[in-house]
Order: C-alpha cells, then sequence, then structure tokens
C-alpha cells in the first residue's frame, strides 16, 4: 500500500527513500496508541484518502484491526525525515518484546546496516525469563571492512535509536540464510542463534 501512497517523483526528491506523500492521499506515522510520531521517530506508516480501499471483503475483525484511529495501517514501518519525506523501513509483521516495551528488528536492522562497516544485519529475540526477550543482532561485515566489535555495534545503536532498542549481543557471521526467495531467513537465524519466545508464539509467521 505504501507504494501507492507516497511517490519519490512527487514534489522533488528528498531524504526519505519511499518519497512524498502524493495528491490524493494523507500519510502519517502512528506510535501504537495512534499518536504522531516524531520527526526521525519510527511507527507504522498509516493513510487515508480516495486512494484507499474499503477493507477486505467479509473481514470485519481485519477491517476493524486496520482502519484503527481513522487511519488505514499498512503494516509497514517507516519515519518522517525533517524534509517532510517518508523513508520506509521494513515490516511491523516481526516484533519483539523486552519489558514491556515492543521493538521492531526492521528499525534495529537499518540502524545497524548503517554503520559504514556492515554489509547486512538480522535481529532476533533471544528467550530472557525476566524481560521477556533480549535483542540479538547477526551481523555480516563489508570484506574489506576495518576492525568491528560488538561493542562498537551496541554503540553505534545507543546513538541512534532508543537505549532500550539497541542489541544486547552480538554475533558476527559470514553470511546470512536465505529463503527461496532470498530474504532473511530468520527461522534458521533463530534455530542457530537461539532465538524464541515472540509474542504470540511461532514468531507470528516472521520471516516466512
Amino acid at each position: 500500500m505504501t507504494g501507492f501512497a507516497v511517490t519519490g517523483a512527487y514534489g522533488g526528491t528528498g531524504t526519505g527513500n519511499a518519497g512524498r506523500p502524493g495528491p490524493l492521499t494523507a500519510v502519517r506515522v502512528l506510535d501504537g496508541t495512534g499518536k504522531e510520531c516524531e520527526i526521525g521517530e519510527a511507527g507504522e506508516i498509516c493513510v487515508r484518502g480516495d486512494l484507499v480501499h474499503l477493507g477486505y471483503w467479509n473481514r470485519p475483525g481485519i477491517n476493524e484491526e486496520r482502519f484503527r484511529f481513522g487511519w488505514w495501517h499498512t503494516t509497514d514501518l517507516g519515519r518522517r525525515e525533517s524534509d517532510g519525506t517518508i523513508s520506509f523501513l521494513g515490516t511491523t509483521t516481526r516484533m519483539l518484546k523486552s519489558a514491556a516495551e515492543n521493538i521492531f528488528p526492521a528499525e534495529v536492522e537499518n540502524c545497524i546496516e548503517s554503520h559504514p562497516a556492515v554489509k547486512e544485519a538480522a535481529v532476533i529475540g533471544v528467550p530472557n525469563e525476566r524481560w521477556a526477550q533480549d535483542v540479538k543482532a547477526v551481523v555480516v561485515l563489508h570484506p574489506d571492512a576495518d576492525p568491528v566489535t560488538a561493542a562498537d555495534v551496541i554503540e553505534h545503536c545507543r546513538a541512534r535509536i532508543a537505549s532500550y532498542k539497541k542489541p544486547k549481543t552480538v554475533e558476527f557471521a559470514e553470511a546470512l540464510p536465505r529463503t527461496k526467495d532470498f530474504a532473511k531467513d530468520y527461522e534458521a537465524l533463530d534455530e542457530r542463534f537461539g532465538g524464541g519466545g515472540y509474542p504470540g508464539g511461532d514468531t507470528l509467521g516472521a520471516g516466512r
């Protein structure tokens, strides 16, 4: 849905990778309570306007969930940049839970992958008896990168996102496992690196 609500061809280029809202849609980035996120803060991309459909046929429960607060919730994670453009960060369908806080792996992965030495990263949740889950990052470095430690990755995140979202542990790998469609294989990552304990059980079908 986000691809129809925003476009890079409307209103000139900018910082955000998804572009600007088009003339027929209103776009907001909302938190879980329906409040608009601050500039640079990650949340769910929500839209309303003439391009938004009226809902799924005979699926009132899903429609009620997706039309919360008067906006269609796209399940896309994003943020509004200071120039008004929107950055697409990933999907909200994968979620971790640490104490009372919800953490979207896509936001943390984007932060880690902004490190110049990092080629790609995947974030999983590791069960924690007290806090539900700890954030764990699996990181692949560029072959010619300067040496980077787990502490370097954690500090990189600490300076850019809320502290509770930063990885508690970091492991380095030569490559990330992939599914048949070349997406990051989170099921394989969980099995290899001890992931589990996701909200709703069975990772909500995450990464499949």
